[in-house]
């Protein structure tokens, strides 16, 4: 785990280094600052994918909270790809999340913080809401800085809705309900309904459907990790 923590912390540091430099940048333009920053990006994602798999190991089970985060984190680290509309704020909207995740992750790993809660019943269920969570991160991420939807957005409702029908198909299937007593299906179902409801929302109402998809991200990570 030590070898995973340095990998999760210098992560969190190439996303520091990455958002003081987008705010430099607003400052004073430099053509080489904005490759640098998606040097950056691809660096934090690598580094906290490798964090993730040498933690993975001694926890199979994904129960460790720092070791969710971390995962949530990988998938949410942004490529920026910046627009001539875009602002150097927008860019620095698209790194929030995932540092939020990665300095989450580091706070877990130091013992701080212990979160115990019945879990999913199957593994691979739990990876694929992992998967959500950290899709859903990145579409929170694109939300507050264009109040747009990409498609980090359709990936997490996808799979979101493969993952709420496959509960229920098996919750009808041996309890008779479509909703039975596992931990965090009644939440997950929550999740699904909001995200449905920005889905449905009209594109003429940008904001609101930003706002949505902000609730519903939220949501996912929360029920990720209790």
């Amino acid at each position: 785990m030590l070898t995973a923590g340095i990998f999760t912390g210098l992560a969190c540091g190439a996303l520091l280094a990455a958002t003081g430099l987008t705010l430099w940048d607003s400052f004073r333009p430099a053509p080489g600052i904005f490759r640098a920053v998606r040097v950056i990006g691809w660096l934090a994602s690598l580094f906290l994918l490798m964090g993730a798999l040498l933690a993975w190991p001694g926890d199979r089970g994904l129960s460790t909270p720092a070791l969710r985060l971390t995962l949530m984190a990988a998938l949410a680290a942004p490529q920026i790809t910046r627009r001539r509309r875009n602002s150097h704020w927008s860019d620095v909207m698209l790194i929030l999340p995932s540092l939020a995740l990665t300095g989450g992750g580091i706070f877990c790993s130091l013992g701080t913080v212990e979160i115990e809660a019945g879990r999913l019943p199957s593994a691979s269920v739990e990876l694929a809401l992992l998967i959500c969570g950290g899709l859903g991160a990145r579409a929170l991420g694109e939300a507050m800085s264009a109040c747009r939807s990409g498609r980090s957005f359709t990936a997490a409702y996808v799979l979101l809705t493969l993952l709420v029908g496959e509960l229920a198909l098996v919750n009808l299937w041996q309890r008779g309900v479509v909703w039975g007593s596992a931990p965090g299906a009644g939440g997950l179902a929550g999740a699904w309904l909001v995200w449905s409801a920005a889905w449905l929302w009209p594109r003429r109402h940008p904001r609101l459907r930003a706002g949505l998809t902000a609730v519903a991200a939220l949501l996912l990570i929360v029920i990720t990790l209790v």
